[in-house]
Formats: C-alpha cells, sequence, structure tokens
C-alpha cells in the first residue's frame, strides 16, 4: 500500500528573507502574560493537523512539519479565496516524479494559531501553483497547508501523541520535565537532526544522523550512498511516499535494530529511496536520511531549538508493532466530500489482486465500516493490523456493485 506520507525539501528560500515596507514585527508571539499555551490537534497516518487562521477571516488545517521553513499554501485556490499578492515566483527542488515546481511567495500575510498564538502581519510563506501533494485526497481530511520551523524556532514545543495536543512555551521560562530523557539535537539549515545506530540483519552497525521530519508519516528513511548496505535482503519495492514533484519510489524492509538513547526497537520497517528519486534533492551529505512519525509517536516529545535538545518519553504506543500494508492496494479519499474510498493502485498477485479488486474502484465499506466511521487513517490502521484477517469490501465499478473478500498477508 502506498504510504501515507510525504517529504518536502525547499531550495531558493532564502529569497523569503526579502521584506516590503516600513520595518514590522516578524514572527509569532504568545498572548501577553502567557508562558505557553496548549493546543489540541487531530492525528491522521501519523501526522499533527492543526486549525490555522488567515488574515482573520479563513480558518483550515495546517500539517505540523519539522522539515519546512517556511509555511505553505498547498492549493492555490485557498490563497485566490483571501486575495494574495505576491512579490515574485521561485523554483523549489523537490523529490519525487518532477525536477522542480513553482511557488508564489507572499510577505504580507497574519496567521493565527489557537489560545491567541499569532504572528505580525508580515508573515512570509509560499503558494503552490499546482498541487502535487494532493493532501485532502491522500489524507481523507480538508489540509490546506503546512507549517513548521516558524512554530520550532520561536517557541519550545511539547508534543504528547498520547492524548493528542502540543504546548508551545516560551523558552526563557521553560524547565524540562524530570522523567523525559535528553537527546544531543543540530539544528542544520533550520531542520532538526539526531543520531541513532541502526543494526542490519547481518549484525553490521551503522551510525546515523537522520532529520527529524513530524510531516512524514514513514517509520525511518536512510537515503546515504554510503549505507546502502543496510538495505535488507528481503524487501518489497513500493512507493514510499510523496514530494513536492509527486510520487518516490523505493524498497522497504525490516532492519535487525535501531536503537536511540537508551531505546531499542526490533525489526523495524525502514524505507530506502531509489536513487535519483529523492537523493538529487536534497543534497547528499547533509543527512543519511529521516525519522518520521511511525517511528517518533511512540515517544511524547519536547523540542528545544534554543539548547539543540530533543526530550523524549516513551508513551502507550512505544511498543506497537512496526507493520507496513498487508492487502496490496492504496486507497485515496474520493467524492465531493472526500468521503468515500477509491483503489489507487493494486499490486500484481497480492490478496486484494487475487480478490478481483481493480483500480478505480470505489469501496463504500470494509469489513462494515463506511468512510465516516473508519476515514482514510482508519482504513489503513485496519489493512495493516494483523495477519490472515478477513477483509471484505463492498464495492463499486461502473454500474456493477459487488463485495469481495480476502486474508490479510504480511510481505515483511
Amino acid at each position: 500500500m502506498k504510504a501515507k506520507y510525504y517529504i518536502l525539501v525547499m531550495s531558493l528560500v532564502g529569497l523569503l528573507s526579502y521584506r516590503h515596507g516600513m520595518a514590522q514585527h516578524v514572527g509569532f508571539d504568545l498572548p501577553d502574560k502567557l508562558q505557553r499555551v496548549r493546543i489540541d490537534f487531530e492525528l491522521h497516518n501519523n501526522l499533527i493537523v492543526i486549525p490555522v487562521v488567515l488574515n482573520k477571516t479563513l480558518k483550515a488545517n495546517f500539517i505540523l512539519d519539522t522539515g519546512v521553513q517556511y509555511p505553505i499554501i498547498t492549493e492555490k485556490a485557498l490563497a485566490d479565496m483571501l486575495g494574495l499578492t505576491y512579490s515574485r515566483r521561485i523554483i523549489i527542488q523537490g523529490p519525487g516524479e518532477k525536477d522542480s515546481i513553482t511557488a508564489l511567495i507572499n510577505t504580507d500575510i497574519h496567521l493565527q494559531l489557537p489560545g491567541g498564538v499569532e504572528s505580525g502581519m508580515n508573515q512570509s510563506l509560499l503558494v503552490l501553483e499546482n498541487d502535487y501533494l494532493n493532501l485532502r485526497e491522500t489524507m481523507g481530511v480538508d489540509v490546506y497547508g503546512i507549517i513548521g520551523y516558524d512554530i520550532f524556532s520561536r517557541f519550545i514545543v511539547e508534543i504528547n501523541y498520547d492524548e493528542k495536543y502540543l504546548v508551545v512555551h516560551e523558552h526563557k521560562r521553560y524547565k524540562p520535565k524530570r522523567r523525559y530523557k535528553k537527546l544531543d539535537m543540530r539544528v542544520y539549515n533550520t531542520k532538526p537532526y539526531v543520531s541513532l545506530m541502526v543494526e542490519n540483519k547481518r549484525g553490521d552497525k551503522n551510525k546515523l544522523s537522520l532529520m527529524i521530519d513530524t510531516g512524514a508519516s514513514h517509520s525511518l528513511l536512510i537515503d546515504s550512498p554510503d549505507d546502502r548496505s543496510v538495505l535488507p535482503t528481503t524487501n518489497i519495492m513500493s512507493v514510499i511516499g510523496r514530494g513536492l514533484g509527486g510520487d518516490i519510489e523505493g524498497h522497504l524492509g525490516r532492519v535487525k535494530n535501531v536503537k536511540i538513547g537508551k531505546y531499542e526497537f526490533e525489526n523495524p520497517i525502514v524505507s530506502f529511496p531509489q536513487e535519483g528519486d529523492y537523493g538529487s534533492a536534497v543534497m547528499r551529505g547533509s543527512r543519511n536520511g529521516t525519522m518520521g512519525s511511525e517511528f517518533l509517536s511512540r515517544f511524547n516529545v519536547v523540542f528545544d531549538y534554543f539548547s539543540g535538545t530533543l526530550y523524549i518519553k516513551k508513551n502507550k504506543n512505544y511498543a506497537r508493532e512496526f507493520e507496513y500494508d498487508m492487502s496490496g492496494m492504496t486507497l485515496v479519499a474520493h467524492g465531493t466530500d472526500f468521503n468515500e474510498f477509491r483503489v489507487g493502485s493494486v499490486r500484481y498477485n497480492s490478496p486484494a489482486y487475487l480478490a478481483g479488486v481493480k483500480r478505480g474502484d470505489i469501496i463504500h465499506s470494509i469489513n462494515g465500516f463506511n468512510f465516516e466511521i473508519l476515514n482514510l487513517s482508519g482504513a489503513s490502521t485496519l489493512l495493516r493490523q494483523k495477519e490472515g484477517k478477513k477483509i471484505t469490501l463492498k464495492i463499486t465499478r461502473g454500474e456493477e456493485e459487488f463485495k469481495t473478500s480476502f486474508k490479510l498477508l504480511r510481505y515483511i
């Protein structure tokens, strides 16, 4: 099943340092006299989704992403509704099928988060001219943008994946919690990195520097040519993600062990992008890959960019098994209100393929659960939950309606 996550890589963003008019306040602030603000979030396919009010008029859902430097509106129609004007057009290099895409720069938007956290009136952001991410379709919820560094660089950010809330703290007032373990974190080119140890099935150990990417729903991704030996002998070829330029292909497999700080994980699933599909866009040598939210969400975490520290404490998801889709089909949201499932692709000889499922089929229910009950994130979880579990689909294909069933099968 196609991984429901994306990877964003920006270039030429230095152009955004441009400001027009008189000097004004730049960046986010808490309301007067407050030292911290709690913000509840939704979690979809391991991605944190928060509401953002644009220009004090329009509310839209944004993904909180440590991998992006400037806020992004992914659908230009939303920017058109706001009547935004642009100072210039730039080229963005990003992983995927397209070598580069174009984006427009706006330098005078106002953004407000829940609890009264807001930017000055001259916040900068990018507007994509074409939406290759298709966030609403791949996530099944109304998501129109991405925000990251502007939050993490201004506050100490505490993320509680257990109870689905985050807290932004004034950094001068924050006191670390005793039960959290402290890890060194390097912030380079606006992005956070930590080191961990990966052991392959042959017993070889590799110390890797991975970018922490809350905007990617995978577990770990390794993208260093020097570390290809980590690639497991048993693996599958798949679309492993989606970048600004479209789909990213690669391999998926299990490594023997991953250790971060004092914590160890056995047999986690790791993604290995196909050379040229991803690495050329991220300047090889700056990192060995990424740590996504499938891995990070096993902890409650605190990002402290000011001291270069990541605090982690294992949560109720810590012992959850690392699993991948066992059906062989990809699903995307479909319909006017994105309230149906559509089959994006079917892997040859997979359980779904042998049960007669075809690309383009509309699935109205899975084991009796429709989209309103299950949603896309829930469907993805169900299809990787337990090998041997029976799955029954109610399908429409053209004018035909029928049911079909199969049992889940573990590939890796």
